[in-house]
């Protein structure tokens, strides 16, 4: 029989100790001398202190620490010439990191349709009601914006990537499970640290400078946003989201308590703008609509997310993007 307790333990670890199906999916990845190997990950240790404290063989330890970081359910470190493990620490690790798992079963990913069907709305409100800080936050496509202040490498996708050592791209870990037809899967780019770990895991394939400035011009006209988390360092990940699968956005009212807006906004020069509707067809946030009597867009700013999608498509160059938040407003680390 199954011990639970152990996957019950998991699941309380990364904050979700009241969910049904989490300790059923760590059950699922992961048999009971891995779940113990995973518990004993923290803090930091060698194989050997893990196997000490989980009253696991060594041999038996030692043959478990590969697979488990390739699931993505302990990570490692090299410091002082020794390799030390340590278990996922968040929810988002466990969905980026198993799910990413090469050969991972449609099976697996079904449970996570269903967790996030059933269990996720009302982790969503529990979000809501706590008042926490965004997790991630939008930042503006490459274009070109209004900005006293020199634009800062936390707001320009180009400048990550060219101050990044090493950039990796995985597939985006919300359209493996709900695949969108004619969107990009291989878009989701790993910096530096991350890039080191998904290639590591066989997750993710490097990419020169080159090779990602131009991806990203691909998502931009594929009409994704860049997403990154939401500190003021250049941080690890850099995705690129759409309108149907991604979980930063599950339903609009959502969209700010789990994603900050950049500090940009959209600004339609009526003057100029010839109506044709192109960016409220991209505009993920309905924050654009049609003035009848005047015939042209206008943004409505509290909606607004500053992502830029809206100014990709337009053909006479009526959007702009305009600064209106001070730097000081993003979060330190």
């Amino acid at each position: 029989m199954t011990d639970m307790t152990l996957y019950q333990q998991l699941a309380e670890s990364i904050g979700f100790g009241e969910s049904k199906r989490v300790p059923q999916m760590f059950a699922y990845i992961a048999d009971e001398d891995e779940a113990r190997f995973i518990l004993a990950a923290a803090p930091p240790a060698t194989v050997e202190e893990i196997a000490e404290r989980a009253g696991l063989p060594l041999d038996k330890a030692e043959k478990m620490a590969g697979p488990l970081f390739k699931k993505g359910l302990i990570f490692k470190s090299k410091k002082t010439g020794l390799t030390r493990y340590y278990k996922l620490r968040n929810f988002v690790q466990f969905h980026d990191g198993t799910v990413l798992t090469p050969g991972i079963s449609q099976e697996y990913l079904d449970m996570w349709k269903e967790f996030e069907e059933v269990e996720m709305p009302v982790y969503h409100k529990m979000i809501r009601e706590m008042g926490a800080k965004p997790f991630m936050r939008v930042i503006p496509v490459n274009v070109t914006v209004e900005s006293k202040p020199q634009i800062l490498a936390f707001d320009d996708v180009s400048k990550m990537i060219e101050e990044s050592e090493v950039i990796a791209v995985t597939n985006c870990s919300c359209r493996t499970i709900h695949p969108v037809p004619d969107v990009p899967l291989e878009v989701c780019m790993q910096l530096n640290k991350a890039a080191n770990y998904a290639i590591d895991r066989g997750t993710g394939r490097e990419l020169t400078k080159q090779e990602a400035i131009e991806m990203l011009k691909m998502c931009e006209e594929a009409g994704l946003v860049h997403t990154v988390a939401n500190t003021r360092g250049l941080g690890y990940i850099l995705c690129n989201c759409d309108n149907e699968a991604c979980g930063n956005w599950p339903d609009k009212e959502y969209a700010k308590y789990h994603t900050a807006p950049s500090r940009f906004r959209a600004v339609v020069d009526s003057e100029l703008c010839s109506a044709c509707e192109a960016c409220i067809e991209r505009c993920f946030f309905d924050a654009i609509h049609m003035v009848d009597e005047e015939d042209t867009a206008v943004v409505d700013s509290e909606k607004c997310m500053g992502c830029g999608l809206c100014q990709v498509p337009c053909p006479v160059e009526a959007i702009r993007m305009v600064e209106t938040m001070a730097v000081d407003s993003i979060p330190n680390e």
